[in-house]
């Protein structure tokens, strides 16, 4: 025990450094714990479990025992309190799920990490604002407090003498005697006529897909909205005059232009003549003006239905401009999503109304959906991290979530499913997942696809007028009247769901092009699945007149499918159907490219109403040109080499003794005579014996072909064919030992 008796400390004694000296690189004692810990009073730590037998110097333990000696800074739990340890063990094994669960949709049980917070801290962290705010600045809302308690013990008399310090932060800066002013607010843009028109197009072929905005309260909104400015205009007062009460309802009014100008786009864009230029240009002039307003109010501000109005921008300039500008209006939303900690377990959660609660779980899946699919179309991952995230994913119950909630739309609802499942993208470390990971994707893929069919997404049934029946049933139990789901939406569903299928499995195709990759996992037949569905739901949706809709993902998935289809030609599998698809992409662009801008009087003022598919054609064509010539090129060098072949009679004469051609030779007789040879004769004898056997023998009926042929290991014996000795006199050597090939039946 060592000099000091019953007073010293017992050393165990361990087989290797602790985790401090091995970190170090210093000597260790290898006792628990070690000198140097001990000296420097620093924790000793051993990620490994030794058993005591030979590890322990002067302690007295049994056999049995065995010292477990715990990582990460635990200390060694003692062996009379097994349910401590035992809690402590699970607590452990929830850890370790919770990391494998970062980058997949399975989720754990959490691991017990910390005891809770206190839950007074938390009401007192809850910023008393009415608008959403996440800080966990405790500093910054001690002043508040302090001076609340100070105050609560005055009497009446002395709170009458002081003010309380408003909400703020205070000491932000030092900015002084100069402020950058506040921009002014734009001009409301003239109407002719009230956009009621737009606003129903709005939620019926656009807000469904993604339900960026909730319908019920938007139309209330909308006739506060209008009875204010015909206030206004009976009063003959200016509604841009910011001493108004329209100045309050600019940010409203910004969503409701923003929302038209959507609708502007895709009405005019999907007409068969044409769009009008004049809508084309109050179109424009409707988006700028809501994203001046909005862009002036983010700069100051943050709120639920700032993220909404950067939504609608994203979605406008994914849908008509660039990749930049699509991408910073959708970076918009999800830094004021971070910001405001709607993906969290806010404490402003506990004190908010349901409908506060409501809006926040519906906007921040609405940022989600879009960053997760937007991202797999320009290749950037992950704008929200999974850190941002502690909601959890949705269950395929529709109705379930629909309860109380008729802001969620069937198609939304599908969406966040899509995300869910992209979300293994966005998460992966590098492009060349495990095998395992491939097995949960596909696992989840064709999930995602029986949901599809069992819940109204079918792609025969998309253009259908009669609606499914457990779906309409629900809607109509929800909504109180015939709900009816846009079948356009519809498409834009499933067009997700291939570009999906398409971001996973598509990479396969570089195996066929000279650039080897890892392909555990990998189906090429999904691929094929998708190119099909992609152009049988475009197809419907072009004998339905729809096919003009500017939505994002038509030409860039015909595109794909295209580039898809030439690849496999190229590398000759799958050709007779890489050629249909590649068939039916050419049509379906070509239409698109034929679709010019015509005025009222039927004369084309543009030739062509969407300029892309242009470029988009002679890329494939070009491609397709490229393969031909090659094509071109190898049968001409395959001419060069011979082909002609000549008679097949010395293909005939070759094998006949193999058995593999029975057929006669031009010229001569329709059967040809067994020769009579002493080889043959002593063949016949010897293999006797073997026939014997074969009769009295059952297992031996798997080598009698139904039509009575016995077979040998070269193929059917025929009695009547042509002696070896008449091609080869040499082949009979070979045959002579086939005598013996039933040898050992007798043992």
């Amino acid at each position: 025990m060592g000099g000091g008796g019953g007073a010293q400390r017992t050393r165990m004694r361990v087989s290797k450094a602790c985790d401090r000296c091995r970190t170090q690189k210093i000597k260790c004692s290898a006792s628990f714990p070690c000198e140097p810990c001990k000296r420097n009073k620093k924790e000793c730590t051993y990620s490994a479990i030794y058993n005591t037998p030979g590890n322990l110097s002067q302690f007295p333990l049994s056999k049995r025992q065995r010292v477990l000696v715990e990582p990460f800074g635990l200390p060694v739990v003692s062996r009379t309190n097994d349910g401590e340890y035992i809690s402590h063990l699970e607590n452990r094994v929830h850890y370790l799920e919770s990391l494998l669960s970062t980058s997949t949709s399975s989720t754990f049980k959490p691991p017990v990490t910390k005891e809770p917070e206190n839950p007074e801290l938390e009401k007192i962290l809850i910023n008393p604002s009415s608008k959403w705010r996440f800080s966990r600045r405790h500093q910054n809302l001690l002043i508040s407090e302090l001076c609340k308690s100070m105050y609560e013990n005055l009497s009446e008399e002395s709170k009458k003498e002081v003010t309380l310090p408003r909400t703020q932060y205070f000491g932000w800066n030092m900015s002084g005697c100069s402020y950058i002013s506040s921009e002014e607010l734009p001009k409301l843009p003239e109407f002719v006529i009230f956009p009621e028109e737009y606003v129903d197009y709005y939620f019926k072929e656009i807000n469904p897909l993604f339900a960026i905005i909730h319908e019920t309260v938007f139309r209330e909104q909308l006739l506060a909205y209008d009875k204010l400015l015909r206030e206004q205009f009976s009063l003959n007062k200016n509604v841009n005059d910011r001493d108004s009460k329209t100045n309050q309802t600019r940010l409203f009014s910004a969503i409701l232009y923003l929302t038209c100008a959507l609708s502007i786009r895709f009405m005019e864009m999907q007409k068969p003549k044409g769009p009008s230029m004049d809508k084309l240009k109050l179109e424009e002039k409707l988006f700028k003006y809501g994203y001046q307003v909005v862009s002036i109010l983010s700069f100051e501000w943050e709120s639920f239905e700032l993220v909404q109005s950067w939504l609608l921008i994203a979605l406008y300039l994914r849908v008509s401009h660039r990749q930049t500008s699509s991408f910073h209006a959708l970076g918009q939303a999800i830094t004021m999503t971070k910001a405001m900690g709607i993906g969290q377990d806010n404490p402003k959660l506990h004190v908010s109304t349901p409908y506060e609660r409501l809006k926040a779980k519906r906007i921040f899946w609405c940022v989600y959906t879009f960053d997760r699919l937007f991202g797999l179309q320009t290749g950037r991952y992950c704008g929200l991290r999974d850190e941002d995230l502690a909601r959890k994913y949705p269950t395929f119950d529709f109705q379930e979530e629909t309860i109380r909630d008729d802001w969620i739309t069937l198609p939304a609802f599908a969406l966040i499913h899509i995300a869910r499942i992209s979300n293994f993208v966005h998460t992966s470390v590098d492009d060349s997942p495990e095998l395992v990971k491939y097995q949960q994707i596909n696992k989840e893929l064709v999930q995602l696809h029986d949901w599809f069919n069992n819940n109204g997404f079918r792609n025969l049934t998309l253009f259908s007028k009669i609606a499914e029946p457990d779906i309409t049933g629900q809607l109509q139990q929800k909504h109180g009247g015939n709900v009816t789901i846009s079948s356009l939406v519809k498409v834009q569903v499933k067009l997700h769901y291939y570009d999906l299928v398409m971001c996973f499995h598509g990479k396969i195709l570089f195996n066929y092009i000279g650039r080897r990759i890892t392909s555990h996992g990998l189906k090429i037949e999904m691929v094929l699945d998708a190119c099909h569905g992609i152009l049988e739901v475009l197809d419907k949706t072009n004998k339905a007149g729809l096919l003009y809709t500017p939505w994002y993902l038509v030409l860039l998935l015909l595109f794909n499918t295209g580039v898809n289809a030439v690849t496999l030609i190229n590398s000759g599998i799958f050709v007779d159907q890489a050629r249909g698809i590649l068939k039916g992409t050419i049509r379906l662009l070509t239409i698109l490219k034929k679709s010019p801008v015509r005025n009222e009087q039927g004369k084309i003022i543009i030739k062509e109403r969407f300029k892309m598919v242009k470029e988009c054609l002679w890329a494939l064509k070009t491609a397709n040109r490229i393969l031909s010539l090659r094509l071109q090129e190898d049968i001409k060098a395959l001419d060069s080499i011979g082909t002609d072949h000549g008679s097949s009679d010395v293909n005939k004469a070759s094998f006949i003794q193999l058995g593999l051609n029975n057929e006669p030779r031009e010229g001569s007789s329709t059967q040809l005579e067994k020769p009579k040879d002493e080889f043959n004769d002593l063949l016949e004898k010897q293999l006797h014996r073997a026939d014997d056997f074969m009769e009295s023998s059952s297992s031996n009926m798997d080598n009698i072909t139904p039509g009575g042929t016995v077979m040998d290991n070269n193929g059917p014996i025929d009695p009547n064919s042509a002696s070896a000795d008449d091609v080869d006199n040499l082949f009979s050597n070979l045959r002579w030992f086939d005598q013996w090939m039933d040898f050992n039946y007798d043992f």
